[in-house]
């Protein structure tokens, strides 16, 4: 594991109580919005934060805007200007759940200056090396198969509260899946199977392994302890490449914010709250 120091940036460190939080930006995983971190920012009472989606996951994008955005990495542009914009271009507490964390650590690469912290849940360093294979992903990487039957598994899926529940247990406990935000079933409602689908094809061909340790930015991994999804041996490959990376492991599964999100909320909080004017050592 990387040592890390924090330290202030110049004069005595504040104390909780006077320290302002930094703006906090959150990043859905793949096939969710960011409706999933709606309760949990109310459970924090988080006022100046930026909630934003994943390519393909906004009602009227199209697969072929998904592809074209991808080619070039525009996508990323839009998203850092996204950022720029709502933190009057100061740095925020950068958040992100599963791809969204492999996409946190791309928008950290690329914008440095912007991102004070990172906190990556359940996130993978690959797109499918090292994580366990479901039939899912297979459809997901096969053009023929895929572009015919994730139509119709998305709309079954989706179609009443109780199959969008099912679904969801796939990655959380059954009893943890009336907790997730009927939001985010009507949001998905609108979302061009295909264009996720485009954006899954993406996730699965990368890998940020060897451009992990040019991220000079304080990095907690928050490691559901029964993941299956991304299991915590695959998270941890964090701490051998990010130099100021550390883990906390916490109950619950892929998805921490929803299982446990009093606990959730208390490792977050205080995350964000230490002075994270970070200089690695060791």
């Amino acid at each position: 594991m990387n040592a890390i120091t924090l330290s202030s940036r110049g004069g005595p460190a504040p104390t909780s109580s006077q320290r302002t939080v930094d703006p906090m930006v959150f990043l859905p995983g793949l096939f969710m919005t960011s409706d999933a971190w709606a309760p949990i920012c109310q459970t924090m009472g988080l006022r100046n934060r930026l909630m934003l989606d994943l390519p393909g996951h906004r009602a009227g994008e199209t697969a072929a805007q998904v592809v074209d955005m991808l080619q070039e990495d525009r996508w990323l542009d839009r998203m850092t200007a996204q950022i720029a914009q709502f933190s009057d271009g100061g740095p925020v507490h950068l958040v992100g759940h599963s791809s969204g964390g492999l996409v946190s650590l791309l928008l950290a690469l690329r914008a440095p200056h912007l991102v004070r912290s990172l906190v990556l849940v359940g996130a993978p360093v690959t797109g499918n090396r090292d994580l366990p294979r479901d039939i899912g992903g297979a459809l997901m990487a096969h053009d023929l198969a895929g572009r015919w039957s994730m139509p119709v598994l998305w709309r079954l899926g989706l179609a009443t509260r109780a199959s969008f529940e099912r679904s969801m247990a796939t990655v959380l406990p059954r009893a943890s899946t009336k907790y997730v935000p009927e939001a985010m079933r009507r949001s998905l409602q609108r979302c061009d199977p295909e264009a996720i689908r485009q954006f899954g094809k993406w996730v699965l061909a990368q890998d940020v392994t060897a451009t992990m340790a040019q991220i000079d930015t304080p990095c907690l991994a928050i490691i559901g302890r029964h993941d299956r999804v991304v299991p915590a041996q695959h998270q941890i490959k964090l701490l051998r490449h990010l130099p100021q990376a550390q883990a906390q492991v916490v109950p619950g599964g892929h998805l921490p914010f929803v299982e446990q999100p009093q606990h959730f909320a208390r490792t977050l909080r205080g995350w964000v709250s230490l002075a994270h004017g970070a200089q690695a050592v060791g």
